[in-house]
């Protein structure tokens, strides 16, 4: 999902500046810009804090884009350090505008942005072309208060997020004729086959098989399909809390099914791409050995 955002930001970019190229104003000190959308507010002033959205790149790819991030990109207006640097864009900028700027890339990495050194895709002439929209400008108190109603709404989200996962986790439980109570932590603990080996117990360093997968059947990890047990020390929090409550209630030669809900999981930031936030986790787990013992 990610990379595709990536290379739709990308084509996007690369087919607005083809078309729009020749139609870029320019400012007495040679910065490019475009607007797409002018409100009648006021410009933004030096010292406001800027929340917006940016993206920036050359004319065929995307380097950066604030909108990949979970929070706001909040910005400083400063004096421009250079003439037609990215500050003298935004300070013709009024909140609920879009627009463009087209800067010369080396000049904004080595001033701007304090590189040591331009990125190796970099190279002396190329030009780096701003995509911005404007939310809003702010003075200090305004940005602590807009942090406050910020975090406030991202709150909410989760707990929309808690909400829908928990309907999500109930609906599965009856689709599959689970009888089995949750534990206390929310984990369903499925026996499959009982172990007749040795017991797992905190502190205990076993090696086991398993399969991931998410509530809709895709698989995200599988030491099956590598062909090699994962080995690791139980009860150290070396693996996510559902398994390590999974774990000791198994014996060696066991197999169980493990229904680990995110809050024992990988909570509200998933894992990479493959592991969504606040979702809810399959594991077919079966122990192999316990070559340790505490």
């Amino acid at each position: 999902m990610k990379n595709t955002r990536l290379l739709l930001a990308a084509v996007l970019v690369a087919a607005m500046f083809t078309a729009c190229g020749s139609r870029f104003s320019e400012t007495e000190s040679g910065l490019q810009y475009k607007f797409h959308t002018k409100s009648k507010e006021d410009p933004a002033g030096v010292g406001s804090i800027l929340r917006l959205d940016m993206t920036y790149g050359l004319q065929d790819s995307v380097i950066f884009d604030s909108r990949m991030s979970p929070v706001p990109m909040y910005l400083e207006l400063l004096d421009p350090e250079y003439p037609g640097d990215i500050y003298e864009g935004l300070a013709m900028m009024s909140p609920g505008d879009s627009a463009t700027f087209v800067l010369d890339a080396v000049d904004f990495f080595l001033n701007t942005a304090g590189m040591a050194h331009i990125p190796d895709i970099i190279v002396p002439g190329d030009l780096l072309y701003f995509n911005i929209r404007l939310h809003k400008s702010m003075d200090e108190d305004g940005f602590m208060e807009d942090q406050q109603e910020m975090a406030e709404k991202q709150l909410q989200e989760m707990e929309r997020q808690e909400m829908e996962e928990d309907g999500i986790l109930r609906q599965y439980v009856l689709d599959e004729n689970i009888t089995v109570e949750p534990r206390e932590s929310g984990l369903y603990y499925i026996e499959v086959e009982a172990g007749d080996g040795d017991r797992v117990t905190p502190g205990s360093t076993v090696s086991v098989h398993y399969e991931g997968r998410l509530l809709d059947g895709t698989v995200f990890d599988s030491s099956y399909e590598r062909g090699e047990p994962f080995q690791f020390q139980v009860g150290l929090g070396r693996v996510i809390p559902g398994w390590d409550e999974g774990l000791t209630q198994m014996h060696v030669g066991g197999k169980a099914r493990l229904i680990i809900p995110s809050h024992i999981g990988y909570g509200d930031r998933g894992a990479g791409d493959l592991i969504p936030p606040f979702s809810t986790l399959v594991f077919d787990v079966e122990v192999l050995e316990v070559t340790e013992q505490p």
